[in-house]
């Protein structure tokens, strides 16, 4: 296994590990609420984006698990490769990070730099999908 491989499995594992850390956090946030009798709390901005990175970061930790298995049956070369992580990271820290940044700050109506640097990020990782996905393919069509 390539290091580029093996960097794409250890960055996931980490994030499994954020996650599920955040996780513990929210799980005793949503049981302190009910038991004080917020239900209204549950439902709030900032609980909704916080639940939405906890499961946003499991999976892009598994996205990462996963192209770093099936990197060395990729046929894009190691620059295109590196870019395969860099976008899929960026991606992973939009959903993660920044996510949890957006919660501390309610929507408005005019354009907010936080909100589009995770839109555009976002995309980047789909780039990087869609680099694995041609990878993959050209490797099974050679085949």
């Amino acid at each position: 296994m390539t290091k580029l491989g093996l960097t794409h499995i250890l960055v996931g594992f980490w994030l499994i590990f954020i996650a599920s850390c955040g996780g513990f956090f929210l799980a005793d946030h949503r049981l302190d609420s009910f038991l004080r009798g917020r239900p209204d709390e549950l439902l709030s901005w900032w609980m909704v984006l916080q639940s939405s990175a906890h499961g946003h970061t499991n999976l892009f930790g598994m996205l990462h698990i996963l192209s770093g298995l099936t990197l060395p049956y990729s046929s894009l070369n190691l620059p295109l490769k590196t870019l395969q992580f860099i976008t899929l990271l960026s991606g992973s820290l939009a959903m993660s990070a920044l996510l949890v940044a957006r919660s501390f700050h309610m929507p408005t109506h005019f354009a907010d730099p936080l909100g589009m640097a995770i839109g555009l990020m976002l995309s980047c990782s789909l780039i990087s999908i869609v680099l694995h996905i041609s990878g993959l393919t050209i490797k099974w069509w050679q085949s």
